[in-house]
């Protein structure tokens, strides 16, 4: 086996945990969240727990849409990009304008259905990582907020991406008028 093989198939293993782990996460912040609690926005501005869960489940088939439609690139990869993502990604301090596409905009009747859609659009993603020959690396995405990024740096945003809006959840379940 080349040591290419053995660095992707690290690298797939690496984003397969990580893919699991942060769906389990973020899930797990979603259960038992009644129809007054998903409603919910700590300020008018602000985006409710039914509002992220939209976001999040529209963000896992966007970013997926993105890989499987990569350009093949003889760039090479930055591994401080890598770093900044796993530093990053997650950091709720660092704000970002989330695109359109990816607002919410009423797709869900409730937090049962978002979390549907998430779980199916994360399952073709663990899908696409385990099923795929491609070198990651050497296939190349224009990320909206990172920029010209490989597929591997934008499956492991997109793996984060989840676990950043568990803590958003956290966040909303924590402020002082959230219905009890």
């Amino acid at each position: 086996m080349s040591s290419l093989t053995v660095a992707r198939n690290s690298e797939c293993a690496i984003l397969l945990e990580l893919l699991r782990r942060t769906e389990l996460l973020y899930l797990a912040t979603l259960e038992n969240v009644s129809s007054a609690q998903a409603a919910f926005k700590a300020a008018p501005q602000r985006w409710s727990i039914l509002e992220t869960a939209e976001h999040v489940a529209a963000t896992e088939e966007f970013l997926l849409a993105l890989t499987t439609a990569a350009s093949p690139s003889t760039i090479e990869s930055d591994p401080r990009m890598d770093d900044r993502i796993h530093r990053f990604a997650v950091d709720r301090q660092r704000t970002f304008v989330a695109p359109e596409g990816v607002c919410p905009c009423g797709r869900f009747g409730g937090i049962a259905e978002a979390a549907a859609s998430f779980r199916r659009a994360r399952q073709k993603t663990v899908q696409y990582v385990h099923e795929t020959q491609a070198d990651l690396r050497r296939l190349r995405v224009l990320h909206p907020a990172a920029g010209s990024i490989d597929v591997y740096q934008n499956l492991l945003i997109g793996a984060y991406h989840p676990e950043r809006h568990a803590k958003q959840v956290q966040e909303i379940k924590s402020t002082e008028a959230y219905p009890k």
